[in-house]
């Protein structure tokens, strides 16, 4: 291990997040609970002239007394150096209850929406944290006792977006050995002492290996960064997968059709499975497996997500895009009012419709169309007369003949007559009681 007796050797690995120019301050907030990773952090982004540091502290109300002289801890180094102090209290045993989470990904959860909430206000360059390689490579044990892919096995990343954590390189002994170097004050945490937290517990076993060999850490960094490049090469594969299997994709709403034959021929289908649609929350390999050769209709569905069989296709959707169109409605006043309007749908009217090229286009007799028109998607008992059919169908039923998915149920329109009738399924079907016939006076042309 290197002796680290002077600044430099930090330093240096701190400004390598930054671009410095001579004109403007970067501005940062760092992340101290008052312990010796983060207290040696702070003091080290002191020492930067360039760059301007706040800091922000979490009392999670979880040791009584020693929260509260954490936080009067950080007050005080704070105020002794003029620095703006953000501290956030927070009630961490009633949300990890409420939202039935552990004590620590429950305090995990706050602190990281604060931090969020806090870099949006003030915009900061970076949020600063003090992890340091020790937290990685108990991340790695831990994983590897959860069940984990290679991505699992990378320790804490130094980066992503807006969070930086200068300090991944080092060990803990080497950040102590700097403290006392430097004759730096922080507060020690009973909490990491405390047996029932798995990372404590490894931590523990962790302690004996550094005991018996010097080159641990060494030998762990080097396989850490091998992963780091073979996780590259195949997240480089995964985006290549992705793109063949794609018939259509898009982001707001998100929407991504997907070719079942060209999934069924990934091998080994099971990696390809799980890297592809994991971090969309489906874990279950054998139902994403069963759902490739599925009847159409049939869906997987995550906390945020869904996979909806669709004939020869997965249609892979957010929830907030299926129930985009639930419940709307639009009213149409009058038909002036109905060719201005801007509707989820292209429709364009002509009242004489003979002179327009027919492609898309539905006639229906206008004196029998009742103003105000509604704009809506199919709900329970909807029914009508299919154009060219005798007697009712049920929407419901309807939908099932033509092989309507889910997503297509969802998102069809439906022109509805004053008087509730429907008038035209968009897109699909005139109504038969509002079809063109040798009385008709008076000729509506919608187009889509």
């Amino acid at each position: 291990m290197k002796k680290i007796s002077c600044d430099h050797f930090f330093l240096d690995e701190i400004k390598k997040y930054f671009s410095f120019d001579s004109l403007n301050k970067k501005k940062v907030c760092v992340a101290v609970s008052g312990g010796l990773d983060s207290m040696v952090l702070i003091n080290l982004f002191l020492n930067i002239p360039e760059i301007e540091s706040e800091v922000a502290h979490c009392n999670f109300s979880l040791r009584n007394k020693e929260s509260n002289e954490d936080e009067i801890f950080i007050r005080n180094f704070c105020f002794k150096r003029s620095l703006v102090c953000h501290v956030k209290k927070f009630d961490t045993l009633n949300f990890s209850k409420k939202h039935k989470l552990s004590i620590q990904m429950a305090a995990r959860k706050l602190r990281y929406n604060w931090f969020e909430k806090l870099l949006k206000k003030n915009s900061y360059e970076y949020m600063v944290l003090g992890h340091h390689f020790d937290d990685s490579i108990e991340t790695f044990f831990i994983n590897i006792f959860r069940g984990t892919g290679i991505k699992g096995l990378l320790g804490i990343p130094k980066k992503n977006e807006k969070f930086i954590r200068p300090l991944s390189d080092f060990t803990k002994k080497e950040i102590l050995h700097y403290a006392k170097i430097k004759n730096i004050k922080w507060r020690s945490d009973s909490s990491n002492q405390e047996v029932k937290y798995l990372r404590n517990k490894i931590r523990s076993v962790l302690s004996t290996f550094y005991s018996l060999s010097f080159s641990f850490h060494n030998g762990l960094k080097k396989t850490i960064n091998y992963l780091h490049y073979e996780n590259f090469l195949i997240e480089k594969k995964i985006e290549k997968v992705r793109k063949e299997i794609t018939m259509e994709k898009k982001n707001s709403p998100f929407f991504w059709r997907i070719e079942c034959k060209k999934i069924k021929q990934l091998k080994p289908l099971s990696f390809y499975l799980f890297k592809l649609f994991s971090p969309y929350g489906f874990n279950d390999i054998k139902s994403m497996k069963q759902l490739i050769d599925a009847q159409s209709g049939k869906q997987l569905i995550s906390k945020t997500y869904r996979i909806i069989k669709s004939r020869n296709d997965w249609i892979l959707v957010s929830h907030k895009f299926l129930s985009e169109n639930k419940n709307k409605t639009y009213i149409i006043p009058n038909i002036k009012i109905f060719k201005k309007m801007l509707l989820p749908v292209d429709m364009k009217i002509f009242f004489d419709p003979k002179k327009e090229n027919r492609k898309n286009m539905f006639f229906i007799d206008f004196e029998k169309i009742q103003f105000p028109l509604l704009l809506r998607t199919w709900k329970k008992g909807d029914f009508f007369f299919p154009f060219k059919m005798k007697g009712k169908k049920k929407l419901s039923k309807y939908y099932k003949e033509k092989k309507f998915s889910l997503l297509e149920k969802e998102h069809t329109w439906l022109l509805i007559n004053g008087n509730g009738s429907i008038i035209l399924i968009i897109g699909n079907r005139l109504d038969d009681r509002f079809k063109v016939t040798e009385n008709t006076k008076k000729i509506l042309g919608i187009k889509i």
